[in-house]
């Protein structure tokens, strides 16, 4: 099975408000070899990122570190899908930030994904997720890729190589 990890990168925060862009990056592994990379751009606090990630190349499943990415920009996953979290976001102040500088159907997508948020034990210790797989199979998954931590390999890889290229784009 191929199992994708995908997450955001660096921005600087004059990019808010659709000023710049921000690195959307999947990474696909076959098992614990590391077989695709794929990035786009969206724009910070966008609404464009659910077709960006429809249109990177991804595996059979996809660990997505957070819907909320660049900002306040949001994806709904769509595919096999796996909504990582590491430790249970506040949501409120989440809710609060959106009322604040949003009023678009980004408010209702966003709580709708991360009010849905189960915890669940894991062998690194427990983690949030949503998922439209069933859970035990979405455990095995995560599990299979905590390497060092209790985040899953594709999740790290797809983070660390975002912000290289956010820093990079962004240094000049």
């Amino acid at each position: 099975m191929l199992v994708s990890g995908i997450d955001d990168g660096y921005f600087p925060v004059k990019y808010k408000g659709k000023k710049g862009k921000a690195p959307l990056v999947s990474v696909t592994y076959n098992d614990y070899k590391l077989i695709d990379v794929d990035v786009d751009f969206i724009y910070v606090d966008g609404d464009e990122a659910t077709i960006k990630f429809n249109n990177l190349r991804r595996g059979d499943v996809s660990i997505l570190y957070s819907i909320i990415v660049g900002g306040f920009n949001y994806i709904i996953p769509s595919g096999k899908y796996i909504i990582f979290y590491g430790k249970k976001p506040n949501i409120t102040e989440i809710d609060r930030a959106l009322k604040l500088h949003f009023d678009d159907k980004r408010r209702e997508v966003i709580l709708y994904y991360i009010s849905n948020l189960i915890k669940v034990p894991t062998k690194k210790g427990s983690v949030y997720i949503n998922t439209n797989l069933e859970i035990s199979k979405a455990i095995d998954i995560i599990e299979f890729y905590q390497v060092n931590s209790k985040y899953p390999e594709p999740i790290q890889t797809a983070h660390v190589i975002g912000k290289g290229i956010g820093q990079h784009v962004n240094s000049s």
